[in-house]
């Protein structure tokens, strides 16, 4: 009884996972990856203005830099695989340069990723100026990608 009762559980999971397989695999269609890529850069933006406000001085919430500053760390991270061939169109931000000159586009994410980096270690050393410089830094490198590679709002 217990055997028949685990056989029928496992096969429950088996259907479920082999059955929500076409699904899952649909799902990736364009128009997602845009949508999901353009979640993942808002993400990125709005831990970007709350270091802002931070560096400005607006708030002073500073034992919220380091989760911002990791938030984009891995938002930046995530956005390494989320620029694939069939999401040059659609509505996407991305210019078709992106596409056209890739290698340079991820060479510059790779700079911010970096950037990204440093500004974690810096939230986490404490230290405002040293923040404030490591905020800057990382706000050049975003500009290495919005100019070339992002339309102009």
């Amino acid at each position: 009884m217990r055997i028949s009762r685990a056989l029928t559980g496992v096969s429950l999971m088996l259907a479920i996972l082999v059955g929500g397989l076409p699904a899952a695999l649909a799902a990736d269609e364009p128009e997602n990856i845009i949508k999901y890529r353009r979640n993942v850069m808002k993400a990125v933006g709005a831990n970007m203005g709350n270091l802002a406000m931070f560096a400005k001085g607006n708030i002073t919430f500073a034992d919220n830099i380091v989760a911002n500053a990791r938030g984009i760390r891995e938002g930046l991270a995530m956005a390494e695989g989320l620029f694939p061939e069939s999401t040059e169109t659609g509505e996407t931000n991305a210019l078709p340069k992106l596409w056209e000159d890739k290698a340079d586009f991820e060479a510059a994410l790779r700079d911010s990723i970096a950037a990204a980096d440093a500004m974690v270690t810096a939230a986490g050393g404490g230290a405002i100026p040293t923040v404030i410089e490591a905020f800057r830094a990382l706000g050049k490198t975003c500009g290495g990608c919005h100019k070339p590679y992002r339309k102009k709002h």
